[in-house]
Order: structure tokens, then sequence, then C-alpha cells
């Protein structure tokens, strides 16, 4: 599993990473790559820069704006649900 924390480094970019990283550690989750993309144009590929933070898991864009319910973390982490491609 692949995750990318889609940001700029804002404070809320910066929960995003701790919560995923929480949520991992919660699960022994030791097989999972956590990249913190930064660059402009590879966040624009997902989203507007007005939307950050973006989670993407595996290819497929899961939340922007706003940090996800832990519960919904759990459940994509733990591989209970898949995240539907954000629109």
């Amino acid at each position: 599993m692949k995750i990318e924390i889609l940001g700029t480094g804002c404070y809320n970019c910066v929960e995003l990473e701790m919560l995923v990283a929480d949520v991992l550690r919660q699960l022994g989750r030791t097989d999972v790559e956590v990249v913190r993309v930064d660059d402009e144009k590879q966040i624009r590929h997902y989203m507007p820069l007005d939307e950050i933070p973006g989670l993407v898991i595996d290819g497929v864009l899961a939340c922007t704006r706003q940090l996800p319910e832990r519960d919904k973390l759990v459940e994509w982490l733990s591989g209970a649900s898949e995240p539907q491609r954000k629109q």
C-alpha cells in the first residue's frame, strides 16, 4: 500500500500526516509507504491547490480539504473498505 499526503506543509497537512502515522501504528501496519507530496505540479495532478490537504491511497484520491474521520481512515488502511474516488 502506498499513501500520499498532498499538501504544502500547512497545519492541516501536518495533522493529516500525524493522523495517518497514528492509525498505521494502531493497526501495526509496517508495510505501508507514506510519502509527503509538496510539489504543486504533482498535487494539481490530483486536485486544485485550494483543496489541500489531500489523501491518496494506492493512486485513489480519498479525501480533500479536511481530515478524514478516524474510523473511516482505520477502515481504509486496514483494507476493510476501499476509498471511493473523489469526484
